[in-house]
């Protein structure tokens, strides 16, 4: 089986492809933004090296959220180009879910949590082995941290918002242990993505995970202007 999967959903752009049961090629680059710019040439160079075309892949995967408005959707609109080029299905994955598989089995809770570019934070609890125990939720950072047990002692935090919840950990007496994993990977979504398996007839056409609406409003009226 062979997927690729991309992720520009926050700080980054990464690109992976999954083929003999492994990831064979990969790449990131972290990046405030120029991710439209970046991802395409990131593609046609990690196919080009693998000897790889589009027709030879069995599914693309892509990150949904939660994550930057308009790095997501340009994710999703290059996943969803391809697919409707090549026929091929895409795998939804999220960025959450990315941070967890990349901090990989722990003895311990994971939090994964993302700046949100506001006060908030996009966070989700999971379990040692990477399994939710938790909904995704947009939460400033003194009620992200209600998301752990009452007898929670200790929790790996992977994500770039550690510096904003250690302390807050702290003062409920939970010792925070950072993970190496800052930003979603198209690495890691590659792996999951290979783990789920190809979509059933009629899936495929996964859409952007918003847990909260976009800053941007439309005007009142619809734009019209007052008589």
């Amino acid at each position: 089986m062979k997927i690729l999967a991309m992720d520009t959903a926050a700080a980054a752009c990464s690109v992976a492809l999954w083929q003999e049961g492994a990831v064979t090629h990969h790449v990131l680059e972290e990046m405030a933004r120029g991710h439209a710019e970046k991802l395409l040439p990131l593609v046609q160079n990690l196919l080009q090296d693998a000897d790889v075309s589009i027709e030879d892949l069995d599914a693309l995967a892509v990150t949904v959220g939660p994550g930057a408005f308009t790095g997501l959707r340009i994710g999703l609109a290059s996943a969803r180009g391809f697919a409707a080029a090549s026929g091929k299905p895409v795998i939804g994955v999220t960025t959450l879910e990315s941070l967890a598989h990349g901090t990989g089995q722990q003895a311990c809770p994971i939090l994964c949590a993302l700046d949100a570019k506001r006060a908030d934070l996009y966070a989700q609890l999971f379990d040692g082995d990477g399994l939710p125990l938790s909904e995704p939720v947009a939460r400033l950072p003194e009620n992200v941290v209600d998301l752990l047990p009452e007898d929670c002692t200790q929790v790996v935090v992977a994500g770039d918002s550690f510096s904003r919840l250690k302390d807050l950990l702290a003062e409920k007496g939970v010792k925070a242990i950072p993970s190496d994993v800052r930003l979603p990977n198209a690495h890691d979504v590659v792996e999951i993505a290979a783990g789920k398996g190809l979509p059933k007839e009629g899936e495929g056409r996964p859409s952007a995970f918003y847990i909260r609406p976009p800053d941007a409003a439309l005007p009142k009226n619809g734009g019209r202007l007052r008589p």
